[in-house]
């Protein structure tokens, strides 16, 4: 005959198995978190630095790279590329922000058209990416920080005017561009392209992607692990408060706008998919633009400016030209 296990060992073997589910969860939800705030993308990162510099050459007579501070919260060294037509102080500047997991050399097609547009061009690698320093993303908390010290850097080495500036983003790279353009009121023009709107939605979706765990999971089973592992990221970069990864919002950053924006999203997107996009789109500052087109992700191969070509191009020029004109001669 079976004895009965007394109530004290099943509690204790209840309390136990809870203690290693828990553990265990925290340790894998570590290892979410860190692919959140990795710089790696889902895409190898893109080569050609050399190549970047040779296609603007062909169409700059001021091509540098240049290596200035990062935020003071997490000082790093940090890389960026400037190429000009010619007398930058007199010509408006266009920052290209790429996403997660690029660098400044995705940009090569668009930096090259704009510099046959007039315009000067600053190709920024984000922290942690490409020639930069830095371990961690965070969305435009330290970044936003970084782009300021790569304006001034790019004033002081040559001579450009941070008050006529225009922003192309690419995914990530437009959350980062609206941190940055809610604290900067002398933004002209602003192109977001690939964006999202909810941090935490968009975070689930994204680790749903790169792991194959089904977001409804993500949500159920490790969000409160994730949120703790986030907070020991948040203290190790100094963030207090509410001022940490938690805390973007996508959304009210836009509400804090000055410049025209362009918002650009293609109903194939499978990595921001339009639900992500809408909410940001309702509340796009007045004088806004939204284009859907029939397209996928920034920056692969099913992208806007190859789908739709001559009139994604179109619509760029005539966004910049009508917000942040080139002069003529």
């Amino acid at each position: 005959m079976t004895r009965p296990v007394p109530a004290r060992r099943w509690l204790l073997s209840f309390l136990s198995g809870g203690l290693l589910f828990a553990g265990a969860s925290y340790l894998a939800a570590r290892r979410l978190a860190h692919r959140l705030v990795s710089p790696e993308g889902l895409a190898p990162a893109p080569e050609g630095r050399e190549s970047l510099l040779e296609a603007l050459r062909g169409g700059a007579s001021i091509v540098s790279e240049f290596a200035h501070p990062g935020s003071a919260q997490d000082p790093v060294e940090l890389s960026a590329v400037f190429a000009s037509p010619g007398r930058p102080p007199e010509r408006p500047t266009i920052l290209f922000l790429h996403g997660k997991g690029g660098n400044a050399a995705e940009w090569e097609p668009a930096a090259v058209r704009a510099l046959g547009s007039g315009y000067n061009v600053l190709l920024p690698d984000l922290r942690g990416h490409g020639a930069s320093g830095g371990e961690f993303v965070t969305y435009g908390l330290l970044e936003r920080h970084d782009l300021a010290h790569a304006l001034e850097a790019a004033r002081e080495r040559f001579g450009i005017d941070p008050g006529r500036l225009g922003v192309h983003s690419c995914s990530a790279g437009s959350a980062v561009a609206l941190a940055f353009a809610a604290g900067e009121p002398r933004l002209r023009a602003l192109w977001l392209e690939s964006p999202f709107a909810e941090a935490d939605a968009m975070a689930r979706h994204y680790l749903s992607l790169s792991t194959g765990i089904p977001s409804f999971l993500l949500s159920l089973t490790s969000r409160w692990a994730v949120a703790r592992a986030i907070r020991g990221i948040e203290r190790r970069l100094g963030f207090e408060g509410s001022e940490g990864l938690r805390e973007i919002d996508p959304v009210r950053r836009i509400a804090r706008v000055a410049a025209p924006v362009l918002l650009v999203y293609g109903r194939t997107d499978r990595l921001v998919p339009v639900p992500f996009v809408e909410r940001l789109a309702r509340a796009l500052p007045p004088g806004s633009e939204v284009w859907e087109t029939p397209a996928g992700h920034c920056h692969h191969d099913n992208e806007a400016e190859k789908v739709v070509g001559e009139e994604y191009r179109r619509r760029w020029k005539d966004f910049f030209g009508r917000h942040l004109p080139v002069p003529v001669p």
